[in-house]
């Protein structure tokens, strides 16, 4: 009988591990998440289930604002947090990472991250904001693919989505240097009218 008892809880213990019965990838506090933004979660991490480091990215909502660091974090392996903080209809969202992933998620990746859909985060439309969350998650799918060199799939970022986050400044680029021109332009006018009214009085 010991034995039996013994055997069946070696074997329950596996089929845990082999379903994934690990830390819930979706924890809706706050009543957020929609039904498009849940799948993807979902799906992605079911992919994960089938590699052998087995990460996660773990979205969380939370009735707060402030204090939003993950009780789990310093526990955690391979893992990466997405965790929303909403207050009437303030929302704030962070990006936390276990210690074996902070190379790959610094201080700056995690800004650039958020930065590049800031106006869809900022939303108080919950399908707009959900699309903005949907695609932070695939920012960071993309950088964890990228981390185990995972072969990317329909889940991940696009090139030109990639360069968004690569290079945050680089739609402000030719902004500042048509006003950079427009300003010498309107000094060259003033000079050339300056040195023009002068010859008159001449």
């Amino acid at each position: 009988m010991k034995t039996r008892f013994i055997w069946l809880f070696g074997l329950l213990a596996v089929f845990m591990t082999m379903t994934g019965f690990v830390q819930p990838n979706i924890e809706d506090h706050a009543h957020i998440l929609n039904k498009e933004t849940k799948t993807l979660i979902k799906e992605k991490n079911n992919r994960y289930l089938q590699t052998k480091e087995q990460p996660q990215i773990t979205v969380i909502t939370v009735k707060k604002l402030k204090n939003l660091t993950p009780k789990s974090l310093n526990r955690s392996k391979r893992t990466v947090f997405i965790v929303v903080g909403q207050k009437g209809k303030k929302r704030n969202v962070q990006i936390f990472s276990s210690k074996d992933l902070h190379g790959a998620f610094t201080a700056d990746a995690r800004s650039n991250i958020l930065r590049a859909e800031v106006d869809q985060l900022r939303s108080y439309n919950n399908a707009t904001f959900n699309k903005g969350l949907r695609f932070v998650f695939r920012a960071c799918a993309t950088k964890v693919d990228q981390q185990y060199q995972y072969a990317l799939d329909k889940f991940d970022l696009s090139q030109s989505e990639q360069n968004k986050i690569s290079h945050p400044h680089r739609v402000a680029l030719p902004i500042a240097l048509a006003l950079a021109f427009l300003i010498m332009g309107i000094i060259y006018m003033l000079r050339r009218f300056g040195h023009h009214s002068s010859n008159l009085r001449k």
